[in-house]
């Protein structure tokens, strides 16, 4: 995908954009090639969000990282610098708003740790935000580039505004800029046409906070059911709830596994099916007899295809089943053994409490009201415990 940095609310509109006079009138003939990886858009996006959400004053700023080969640059990563005062300008600020002051010792400390775990990344240039529809510069971004030329001797810039309304048909709201000097001396931005590039990597990576996204938008809680008072209609409308718990939507992430999983439902009934038929075929043939050429196609295909739904080691395969079988049994019996223990530890403490009551009255005989009692006990508990002399005697 391939889009051109200025001014697409003006093609949208059909309007001419306003100049900049910090944008040059010439167009770059730097020839560079920019691909833009989702990686870094993501960077950005988030450090815009967590500035927003925790009411950060001043400016957005930050360094973009990449690689170059000659006169193709990739940038691929992102981080945020400091720069005081903190009463800078902010995204909306005017063009005579004073220039905020770069904190180079921290810019210079966060390249190097970049530098620690990318070495082969290199200091491409940096990003802002601009509250202009077009993605102009202001003056405060012209200053500001001025102080990174000691560490790039010619940075990119892109300028990203975040209004909702910056993004008009489909195109992500930001411009990229290279810095040229003009003929009167004076530093001026010309625009550049970039690229989106996607890794296999960034690709499960954007897809995974797509989904996760949606899901948090539209996967929500069922309310809990609603008890009742009543009997018949009690459980009336515990049914009722229930159907409506079932009816309530799955969400995409799930929608999506339960089709994936019903194509393969209808796809193996479909297999079991055809077989069937082959072998209803070959068990009872038709009053004609077996066909050479069809019993020689049917060998084919039972010798070409159905082997691969066999196991190439069936001892493999059956001992790997087996211990997943005895898996499964075993967590089967350490539950039952759990519910039998609960159900033992029940039992204790209603026969503690039995026989505190009848040593406080004094009672020593032969203990057989006790044990009486105690079975009572175990029957309203749910019948756990059984006959009281049963579990004693």
């Amino acid at each position: 995908m391939t889009d051109s940095a200025p001014t697409p609310a003006a093609v949208a509109s059909g309007t001419t954009a306003p100049t900049c006079p910090f944008i040059s009138t010439n167009a770059s003939s730097s020839g560079l090639q920019l691909a833009l990886h989702p990686l870094a858009l993501l960077t950005i996006s988030d450090y815009i969000t967590r500035h927003a959400l925790r009411n950060i004053q001043g400016p957005i700023v930050g360094a973009l990282l990449g690689t170059q080969s000659g006169r193709e640059v990739s940038i691929e990563h992102a981080y945020e610098v400091m720069v005081s005062p903190p009463d800078a300008p902010a995204a909306d600020s005017a063009a005579d708003t004073p220039a905020p002051i770069l904190d180079h010792s921290f810019f210079t400390n966060k390249l190097s740790l970049f530098k620690e775990t990318h070495p082969t990344l290199d200091l491409l240039g940096w990003f802002a935000t601009t509250s202009s529809p077009h993605f102009h510069p202001h003056a405060w971004h012209l200053a500001l580039h001025q102080q990174l030329l000691t560490h790039n001797e010619s940075p990119v810039l892109l300028l990203l505004n975040p209004a909702p309304a910056a993004s008009i048909g489909g195109k992500l709201p930001l411009a990229l800029y290279e810095s040229i000097y003009e003929a009167d001396g004076a530093l001026r931005f010309a625009p550049l046409k970039y690229t989106i590039e996607t890794g296999e990597a960034e690709m499960i990576g954007v897809d995974v906070v797509a989904r996760g996204g949606g899901n948090a938008t539209e996967e929500t809680a069922a309310p809990p059911p609603q008890k009742d008072s009543g009997k018949g209609k009690g459980k009336a409308k515990d049914t009722l709830a229930d159907i409506d718990a079932l009816a309530t939507p799955l969400g995409p992430h799930n929608e999506e596994l339960l089709s994936q999983l019903t194509s393969k439902r209808n796809a193996i009934t479909m297999l079991h099916s055809r077989i069937r038929l082959l072998l209803k075929y070959l068990t009872d043939p038709p009053e004609g007899g077996h066909t050479p050429q069809l019993l020689r196609e049917l060998k084919s295909l039972t010798h070409s295809r159905l082997p691969l739904l066999t196991p190439s080691n069936a001892a493999e395969f059956e001992a790997e089943k087996n211990a997943e079988e005895a898996d499964v049994n075993l967590v089967v019996l350490l539950g039952t053994l759990t519910k039998n223990l609960e159900q033992l530890r029940s039992m204790g403490r209603k026969f503690a409490a039995a026989d505190t009551v009848m040593s406080r009255r004094g009672d020593k005989g032969s203990g057989e009201e006790l044990y009486s009692r105690v079975g009572m006990m175990g029957m309203s508990g749910g019948g756990g415990a059984g006959g009281g002399r049963r579990q004693f005697g």
